[in-house]
């Protein structure tokens, strides 16, 4: 998702921070879930995600709604003025990358490639040991 968002607007002088906090909350959004999946610690996990939800939405109902009216109000018209100059500009990145996703994804494919190749030359290199079943053997094949 990181790549995703950067590579479509890392152009901009938010993109960056933007494919950060993407991956970021996507990370522990996944996270919470795995460890509720698993059943590990479930009051725990659904306890701290709903604590983190309620400090999110709660910071922003005060912020917002507590005689915060006026001065968000300028917060938005600022938002929206900055959107409407940017917006060129988002247009010409988001135009463009299409390719660089499809780039970057073409990387990662001779990356690992090259991590395939790498591991099995590594396995095939006589006297490289290998470990099976908590026992090592030799690049001869016998147990030690």
């Amino acid at each position: 998702m990181k790549e995703i968002v950067e590579a479509s607007l890392g152009g901009l002088s938010y993109g960056r921070g933007l494919a950060l906090t993407a991956s970021a909350t996507i990370v522990t959004i996944g996270l919470f879930a795995a460890l509720s999946q698993l059943e590990i610690a479930t009051p725990i996990v659904n306890g701290l995600f709903y604590a983190a939800l309620a400090i999110i939405v709660g910071s922003a109902v005060i912020a917002i709604g507590g005689g915060g009216i006026t001065p968000m109000r300028s917060q938005w018209e600022k938002a929206l003025s900055k959107i409407e100059q940017e917006s060129p500009q988002m247009r010409r990145q988001a135009q463009g990358s299409g390719q660089r996703i499809q780039q970057r994804a073409e990387e990662r494919k001779e990356q690992v490639a090259d991590v395939r190749d790498e591991g099995q030359r590594s396995s095939n290199t006589p006297g490289y040991a290998s470990t099976q079943a908590g026992r090592t053997t030799g690049g001869n094949g016998n147990r030690s």
